[in-house]
Formats: C-alpha cells, sequence, structure tokens
C-alpha cells in the first residue's frame, strides 16, 4: 500500500498506515512530516521557537499514541497527526505567553484623554465581555481562568482536574462555542 494523495482509505487502511510509520516506513513518515509541516508553518502560531522543534514534539508525540494504539481509524491519519500537530501548537503558544491576571482591579484603565467615542465603545465591549464570562457557568470560568490567567495547557488541567487531555479539549471547545453563541445573542 502507497500514500497516493487524496486517495479514501478505509478505517482498516488507515491504521496500516499508522503501523507503517511507527514501523519506520520512509515514505510514510515523509508523508506525515508534510501533514505536520502544513500546520506548523502557519503564520498563525508567531512562534518564539523554531519551527522544526515544534514539528520533533509532534513527532514525538504521534509516535507515543500510535505505540499505544490510541489512534483507532475513527478518521483519517491525516487528520488525526494534523490535530496532534495543532494542539501541539496551542500548547506551545501558550507556554510562550505572558502570564496575564485577569483580577477586575488589575485591568487597565483608559487615559482620560482617550477620545470619547473609543472609551465608550470599550465600555461596552468589557460589558458584553463580564455578561458572557457571568453566563457561561462555572466549569467554562474555571477552564477559562485555568488557561489565561494561570497560563497551563491542555495537559496540565487534564492532570489537576484528573481528567484526559482530549477532554479538556473538548470541553474548552465547548465553552468557546456557548461564549461565542451568547456574544451573538447579545450583539
Amino acid at each position: 500500500m502507497s500514500v497516493v494523495k487524496g486517495s479514501v482509505l478505509s478505517a482498516e487502511a488507515e491504521r496500516e498506515l499508522a503501523s507503517r510509520y511507527v514501523a519506520g516506513d520512509r515514505a510514510v513518515y515523509r508523508q506525515v512530516d508534510s501533514w505536520i509541516k502544513q500546520v506548523t508553518s502557519l503564520s498563525t502560531w508567531h512562534f518564539v521557537a523554531d519551527t522544526e522543534d515544534i514539528a520533533s514534539i509532534v513527532q514525538l508525540k504521534l509516535f507515543t499514541n500510535l505505540q499505544a494504539r490510541k489512534f483507532r481509524g475513527e478518521s483519517t491519519f491525516r487528520t488525526y497527526v494534523q490535530r496532534i500537530a495543532r494542539y501541539t501548537c496551542i500548547d506551545e503558544v501558550r507556554k510562550q505567553r505572558v502570564q496575564r491576571d485577569a483580577d477586575r482591579r488589575a485591568l487597565p484603565v483608559p487615559a482620560p484623554s482617550e477620545v470619547p467615542d473609543e472609551l465608550q465603545e470599550k465600555r461596552e465591549e468589557y460589558e458584553v465581555f463580564l455578561k458572557i464570562f457571568r453566563a457561561i457557568g462555572s466549569e467554562c470560568q474555571r477552564l477559562w481562568r485555568m488557561i489565561f490567567s494561570e497560563s497551563l495547557t491542555y495537559k496540565e488541567i487534564g492532570e489537576y482536574l484528573g481528567i484526559p487531555e482530549g477532554t479538556v479539549k473538548r470541553k474548552v471547545h465547548e465553552c468557546k462555542k456557548t461564549a461565542i453563541d451568547l456574544k451573538e445573542k447579545l450583539l
């Protein structure tokens, strides 16, 4: 079986592709490397670290997951690889982020010399944020504090809460969707 761009493989064939990667098949390795680079080379990430370092981390995570038989073929192997790459990039960006305190008293106060329209717009945005934050529920608030105030990674949050990293990612995604829905209702 060879890696053919654009081909649709069965779940069994996708698992076989993963097995070939673990076994060291060079063609599969090169294909996986190109899938990872498609994600890590996006300008969205604004890495301080070299993308090759990030790609190495992704390769290590992928190899570890595949050895532990975590890939079940429910998605394509490419999707699985690129999800690991995307979440690794997110974790790396978070590691590089400067810690911020979400305490209301610590938020910057606009200078009195600012244009009145801009000042009012900022107040309205802040009020919308507070309404959304209060409405998303305590679990989402707790997750957001861990992510944005404490700058914890998904893995660290999972360890702290005693749940798998994938569950943390799903919950954060659900919280984000809830917040977006609330914002649309408020605006």
